[in-house]
């Protein structure tokens, strides 16, 4: 098999991985909206999905980022600190955050706190290869940490 042969196979592989993803995280968000309807609870989307190259619609109550963001109720946050919310008061729906944040387990012990059992993540598969090479992603995550994480 040529190089040329090669890498076709691949480009084809992460463009079909690539769709699945925006599938796979669209469908996750559905979840995570319809949570927040059913309970009352504000839905809090953690990374400005206007921004950059994991683009989308997804704007809901309020948006964190440490940049900012265009969609109306945005707020730069750093979300390893305390955040405005009280516990168990929102949905939170994170996507393909944390592999950039340098402190996850912080990250993650204020989400749960704000989110309690509300809480919905979608990681990059590091079975790809925008896991190996996009730029600033400082890790992989393991696959529990993918879904409705309780």
């Amino acid at each position: 098999m040529s190089i040329k042969t090669l890498c076709k196979y691949v480009i084809g592989w992460e463009g079909f991985l690539y769709l699945y993803r925006i599938y796979d995280r669209d469908k996750l968000y559905q979840q995570a909206v319809h949570d927040s309807k059913k309970n009352h609870k504000p839905l809090v989307i953690v990374g400005a999905h206007d921004l950059g190259a994991t683009k989308g619609m997804w704007c809901g109550d309020y948006v964190i980022d440490i940049r900012p963001s265009a969609c109306p109720n945005s707020v730069q946050l750093d979300i390893t600190k305390s955040l405005p919310f009280a516990n168990d008061s929102v949905v939170v729906f994170v996507s393909c955050v944390l592999e950039y944040v340098d402190n996850v387990a912080n990250a993650l012990v204020e989400l749960r706190r704000i989110a309690g059992n509300h809480l919905y993540i979608a990681r990059v598969q590091p079975w790809t290869l925008t896991s190996v090479l996009y730029p600033g992603a400082k890790r992989t995550l393991p696959a529990i940490l993918s879904g409705r994480v309780a």
